[in-house]
């Protein structure tokens, strides 16, 4: 008889995790159990998925990760394997993981918190005794920009830069929990390693113009990303990890610059009371752009000869399908622990458990493309 594995999704009716919930709706020899803090959108949810998947045992149940009895509820629903869309991350602690350990069960998230990713192999120990997985960062970054790195790293003698791009498209929706991650970093410091050496930036500045093959030039600002804490120890030898955001749209990027500045001043301490003001200005305007985003990775140092190598990979996104680009390395790994091919077991940031070309896969029914020059 094959087994069931049941799939708890948290905030399963959120920006990035009802997507999630519908890509995984259709997974063979599981059942999909939809959280929300609201019962009914929960239900909704899971109306709209049985209705596609009659055949599929798909659940809805209420579940809010700040309760003092999550631990308990959670539990209740008996999983396999957890996977905690509800961020923003910056922030939080690691009470969702703990739970995991302590029912048994996997763990898979899509943080985009450099200080809860870089730290999350504090719970090794404790998740190598209970046996299960623990992933965190299994999302754009650094899950899909590692798996970059480790398909490039062998054309290298030596990596000696990593420059790492997000160019968002204009008219992909933005979840209050994106806009909220977004604004946390913005105008605070933050360290960068350039040329050896730390230094610091401030979120949202330090602006400047890249040019996307198939988007044209854009301006971006640096942002606090976990690469910048985890690509200088995955990568031997490497002396600059950096990373940028290029809205499309470059009143945004310049009003965040703006923001920044204030924030660095302290005429502003804190942007995020106004989260839901900005997330309803920007659904406002959200017609005022394009479909198509992309991301950059740049890639330089030595060849096995000592010469100089630079490699740029380019992807684009049409069709608003760049959120879906997060959600691909957490469902990547969920599928390997649904098929029992993940033998791994600890705590640990999503760093060498996806290859390129398991990506390639998942997104494979997408309008996702990338390219590689040089």
């Amino acid at each position: 008889m094959v087994s069931c594995t049941t799939i708890v999704v948290i905030g399963g009716t959120g920006h990035f995790g009802g997507r999630i919930c519908r890509r995984l709706a259709g997974e063979p020899n599981t059942q999909l159990i939809v959280t929300s803090r609201s019962a009914a959108s929960a239900g909704k949810l899971v109306t709209e998925l049985l209705a596609l998947n009659t055949d599929q045992n798909i659940q809805a149940a209420t579940l809010d990760q700040f309760s003092p009895t999550f631990e308990h509820d959670l539990e209740k629903l008996d999983p396999d394997i957890v996977i905690h869309t509800a961020g923003p991350y910056q922030g939080q602690d690691y009470r969702v993981a703990e739970a995991c350990i302590t029912c048994g069960s996997h763990y898979v998230d899509l943080a985009d918190g450099r200080d809860f990713v870089a730290g999350f192999n504090q719970l090794d120990e404790r998740a190598k005794q209970a046996n299960v997985l623990l992933v965190s960062g299994a999302s754009t970054l650094p899950g899909l920009s590692s798996a970059v790195v480790d398909s490039l790293r062998g054309d290298f003698g030596q990596i000696r830069s990593i420059e790492i791009s997000i160019a968002p498209a204009h008219q992909t929706p933005r979840g209050a929990s994106t806009i909220a991650a977004v604004l946390s970093y913005c105008g605070n410091p933050f360290r960068v390693l350039e040329g050896g050496h730390w230094n610091t930036h401030f979120g949202w500045q330090n602006l400047r113009r890249q040019h996307y093959p198939d988007l044209g030039w854009r301006l971006s600002g640096v942002c606090d990303v976990p690469d910048l804490s985890l690509l200088p120890i995955y990568v031997a030898g490497v002396k600059t990890v950096t990373f940028h955001a290029a809205l499309e749209a470059w009143w945004e990027q310049l009003a965040l610059w703006a923001m920044a500045w204030l924030t660095r001043l302290r005429v502003v301490r804190s942007w995020q009371r106004l989260v839901p003001l900005l997330h309803n200005i920007s659904e406002r305007f959200i017609h005022f752009g394009s479909n198509t985003g992309g991301m950059h990775i740049r890639i330089s140092g030595l060849d096995s000869t000592g010469h100089l190598k630079v490699c740029n990979w380019y992807l684009t996104a049409g069709s608003n399908h760049g959120p879906e680009i997060p959600c691909s390395p957490a469902l990547v790994l969920v599928r390997k622990l649904v098929r029992n091919e993940i033998m791994d077991r600890g705590a640990a940031a999503c760093l060498g458990l996806m290859t390129l070309l398991d990506f390639e896969e998942e997104v494979k029914d997408l309008d996702i493309s990338w390219q590689l020059v040089g």
